[in-house]
């Protein structure tokens, strides 16, 4: 069995629960969502070759800036976990 006081393993599986929750409804696409991505694509179409590079390079630079923030945001959430857990786990270490 583990030394843990059993609220805070239960807070821990509360907190992934919430989490993955929120996870799995942010990851279904929403029939508007489906909806404005084909809108986007039929106007990407739409335009002559210079402006679909010019298009598809911006959704590039945008989405690897959505990843960095959410990469970002990822290390954050890591490092409170840390603070949060280490001082439970072994209680002898100081911040």
């Amino acid at each position: 069995m583990s030394n843990r006081p059993d609220w805070f393993l239960e807070a821990l599986r509360q907190r992934f629960y919430q989490l993955e929750l929120a996870n799995e409804q942010q990851a279904s696409c929403s029939s508007e969502d489906k909806n404005l991505f084909t809108q986007v694509e039929q106007f990407k179409m739409n335009q002559n070759r210079d402006i679909q590079q010019l298009l598809s390079e911006w959704e590039e630079a945008i989405g690897y800036q959505l990843s960095q923030d959410k990469q970002s945001m990822y290390k954050e959430g890591v490092k409170d976990g840390i603070r949060l857990i280490l001082p439970v786990i072994q209680p002898t270490v100081t911040r």
